[in-house]
């Protein structure tokens, strides 16, 4: 009886410690992208994300739309020329011309794309309106 109680005890330590083992390096359930500026926290196990504000985690809320749709109607509403562009050779002719940019995978080149763009357009937008402010305030 005694023995049996030692086995008992020694697998269930055993067992703990390989549960323990097993979840800390082939399931982490935390994972966390620098994404820009932003490090975001995700958990892999449900799906919940945090983004660093302020040296704290704030939870993300997860919202679900049909953005296809509310992107189609801003574009027209905004009026925002479209070109018609073929991505897959766009991008190849751009990593020809800056070789720097062939490491990086297509989703990521094009994530950089419009982060790059998208603040340049905005700071010139609101550089244009402050030149425009002061020169009526003269």
């Amino acid at each position: 009886m005694k023995g049996e109680k030692t086995y008992f005890g020694l697998g269930l330590v055993i067992g703990i410690l390989l549960a323990v083992v097993f979840f800390y390096y082939f399931a982490p359930r935390y994972t966390t992208v620098k994404s820009g500026e932003t490090m975001l926290k995700q958990d892999t196990w449900t799906g919940q994300s945090w983004r660093l504000v302020d040296n704290e985690w704030k939870p993300m809320l997860g919202v679900y739309r049909d953005w296809d749709s509310i992107d189609k109607a801003l574009l027209s509403a905004l009026r925002i020329p479209f070109a018609e562009v073929n991505t897959d050779s766009a991008l190849v002719r751009l990593r020809e011309k800056h070789p720097i940019l062939k490491e990086l995978p297509d989703d990521e080149l094009l994530e950089r794309i419009k982060l790059v763009y998208s603040r340049q357009v905005l700071v010139n937008m609101y550089l244009d309106s402050f030149v425009k402010m002061e020169q009526q305030g003269k």
